[in-house]
Formats: structure tokens, C-alpha cells, sequence
């Protein structure tokens, strides 16, 4: 019996995880989809511009969202993992 009753806080533990890593996916597919919409509409403001006479600091900007965009992707790469593990 002792055995059973470990089986089902064993699993009842990764219910928990289970949901917990589904919340986090959750949060992240979200975030990840700001950051496309907000890179997307800088894309597109630099497209519709002329050349500035300050390009670094709009080309920094773009490069910065386009890091957190790939740090929220592996994130999302690893809570991905996680579940199938």
C-alpha cells in the first residue's frame, strides 16, 4: 500500500510540474509574440525611413530586441524539453 501511495504523490508532483511548465510555455509564447510585434513594427518604421543620420543607435535597438527575442526562444526551447522529458 505505502507503494501505491508513493506512485500517487510521485505523479501528483508531476501533475503539478506538468501545469507549472505549461503556465511558463504559456507566459512565453506570449512574450515571444510581443517581441516579433514590436520588432516587425520597427522593421517596418526603418523600411519606411530614409537613411538617418544616426543609424547605430535604431540598428542597436533592433539588435537588443532580436537578442531577447532569441533568449525567450531558447527559454521556450527548454520549457519545450522539459515537458517531454
Amino acid at each position: 500500500m505505502s507503494t501505491i501511495n508513493a506512485l500517487i504523490h510521485h505523479i501528483d508532483q508531476l501533475l503539478t510540474q506538468h501545469r507549472a511548465l505549461q503556465h511558463g510555455h504559456a507566459k512565453l509564447q506570449s512574450r515571444v509574440a510581443e517581441l516579433e510585434q514590436q520588432l516587425s513594427q520597427q522593421q517596418q518604421v526603418a523600411d519606411t525611413l530614409t537613411k538617418d543620420t544616426h543609424p547605430e543607435p535604431e540598428q542597436t535597438n533592433n539588435q537588443a530586441l532580436e537578442d531577447d527575442l532569441n533568449h525567450l526562444v531558447g527559454l521556450f526551447d527548454q520549457a519545450t524539453e522539459a515537458q517531454h522529458d
